[in-house]
């Protein structure tokens, strides 16, 4: 059965998933990671694993007040660290922050449901169309917010 959103329930929705996944994890990463400054979370809709279109999330984190997508892309292209995003960080941020992203989800009990249930009517219409698996970040997914530090907090752009 399809569910079916009017455009203030997808909105809604899309409030939910920033502030109950997205801000407890960029919380828990600025405070083990004092460098890093900024996230980026994007979006992209394309199939994978489960055999129907998904939409897909990132969190793209660096030391600038804004992710250089440019920076990223040059790295991952020659297969090298980004060091303007991330410089001086000897793994990739995934590997380092994946434990923040399991006990997130455990706190929060999100285990899955965003993905397959409510992604995409919450983003599906911010992705570009026709992205697929095999395309780099920055071709396939398009930034939905960008979370900056702040003094005390994290301010939340949606862009």
């Amino acid at each position: 059965m399809e569910l079916l959103y009017t455009r203030s329930q997808a909105e809604l929705l899309r409030q939910k998933i920033v502030e109950e996944y997205v801000i407890p994890i960029v919380e828990k990463v600025f405070t083990k990671y004092q460098r890093i400054n900024s996230c980026t979370f994007a979006v992209a809709q394309y199939w994978d694993d489960q055999a129907h279109d998904e939409v897909h999330d990132i969190l793209l984190f660096s030391v600038l007040n804004s992710f250089d997508w440019e920076a990223s892309s040059q790295a991952a292209w020659y297969g090298k660290r980004d060091e303007v995003n991330l410089p001086g960080f000897k793994r990739d941020i995934g590997y380092l922050i994946g434990d923040i992203y399991q006990q997130v989800e455990k706190e929060r009990g999100v285990v899955n449901d965003y993905y397959y249930r409510e992604m995409i009517p919450a983003f599906a219409a911010f992705c570009k169309e026709g992205s697929h698996q095999c395309m780099s970040t920055s071709e396939a997914y398009t930034p939905y917010a960008i979370l900056t530090r702040t003094d005390n907090s994290i301010a939340v752009e949606i862009v």
